[in-house]
């Protein structure tokens, strides 16, 4: 069985990106592997060839226009595949995949989709229109797709809402590698000189909808907290503003984006992850600190209930003083943070990179 893959782009640390090379890795017992992808930026597996659709090792609308151009071609190449999976590809691509089904009527095609940011959660009219576009090549494809792989039964119902046939939509989750994210935390809150403060940690996109400002706004109230913000985007200089607004400057820090290697060292810093999206189709952070056994607070809304389970507590979205009193419960309260601390280790294990391989590989396999 010889199978394609389609992703946008590989990156170091990336849970997807660990995922779908994990994946390949697993794959290639079955026949031949081959990437493509627009950007690769890991160390090479053996076995497994990379393919660059865009000419060049970049991700941008310039490469998507050339993959475009290159439809046919890339059709071609698709069609001599058995299997063809298709891992949140972008726009580039598409037209190829569709395409590589009429040369090989016989081609399976799958899809593995983490999910797409509402229209109304989308900073800019460009943006917005881009992410409408992507939607209809996305929802265009799945329809037709052999089978829909989701990582949550939240995003399993928004893919039903667009019409895919719900027999062929299977939950699975995100593999990731248990103790992923065990570091050196001592060198984080040397760094900051955070001491033994509570660590309230957040990792992710600075994006409007996810509303990082609640989370500096819950933390000012608890005087024994602080936060550390890794992660970088659009909001970053109004979130800076808000910290000097609340005298936040020694307990609130902007991280930024930071190199894949030091992250279980933030992750290992922290006494629990929290976040205020409005929306998250898995999201990956909740699995990262849980794999570092560490407690999440998550708002009720998305799939983040679903993912953090038993090992999270849950606020209303939007309520910054039931996001800070649950907080302040993990800070008070020990038997209860231990107690959460050892769920996150347990529920972790659902998530066992090898256990999901055997089950995705199987999938394929069908």
């Amino acid at each position: 069985m010889d199978t394609a893959i389609v992703i946008k782009r590989l990156v170091g640390q990336d849970a997807m990106s660990n995922f779908t090379m994990a994946s390949a890795e697993a794959l290639k017992k079955t026949g031949k592997v081959t990437v493509f992808t627009f950007a690769y930026e890991r160390p090479p597996v053996e076995g497994v060839e990379i393919r660059l659709m865009g000419g060049k090792n970049s991700h941008s609308m310039g490469t998507n226009l050339e993959a475009l151009a290159g439809a046919v071609g890339l059709a071609r190449e698709l069609s001599k595949y058995d299997v063809l999976l298709m891992v949140d590809p972008d726009v580039g691509p598409m037209p190829a995949c569709r395409l590589a089904l009429r040369y090989n009527p016989k081609l399976r095609v799958m899809w593995t989709f983490h999910g797409l940011t509402p229209v109304q959660y989308v900073s800019g009219a460009r943006d917005r229109w881009l992410m409408r576009i992507r939607k209809f090549f996305y929802v265009r494809s799945m329809r037709r797709a052999d089978m829909v792989q989701v990582f949550s039964q939240f995003i399993k119902k928004e893919v039903l809402h667009w019409g895919i046939d719900p027999s062929r939509v299977v939950v699975m989750p995100l593999g990731v590698e248990p103790g992923g994210m065990r570091g050196d935390g001592g060198k984080v809150r040397s760094r900051y000189g955070i001491g033994d403060k509570f660590v309230v940690l957040y990792v992710g996109r600075l994006a409007n909808f996810k509303h990082v400002d609640e989370l500096i706004k819950a933390v000012s109230t608890l005087d024994d907290a602080c936060l550390l913000i890794v992660g970088d985007g659009p909001e970053r200089e109004n979130l800076r503003k808000l910290i000097k607004e609340l005298h936040m400057d020694s307990r609130a820090w902007l991280a930024g984006r930071v190199p894949d290697g030091e992250l279980p060292d933030y992750y290992a810093a922290c006494d629990a992850w929290a976040t205020a999206s409005r929306h998250e189709g898995f999201c990956v952070p909740v699995i990262e600190a849980m794999s570092a056994a560490k407690p999440v607070v998550v708002p009720d809304t998305g799939a983040m209930p679903e993912t953090a389970g038993p090992a999270g507590l849950v606020y209303r979205p939007g309520d910054v003083a039931d996001l800070a009193k649950k907080l302040g419960m993990l800070i008070k309260d020990k038997a209860l943070y231990s107690s959460l601390s050892s769920r996150a280790e347990e529920r972790v294990r659902e998530f066992d990179m090898q256990a999901v391989l055997r089950q995705y590989v199987g999938l394929c396999s069908r």
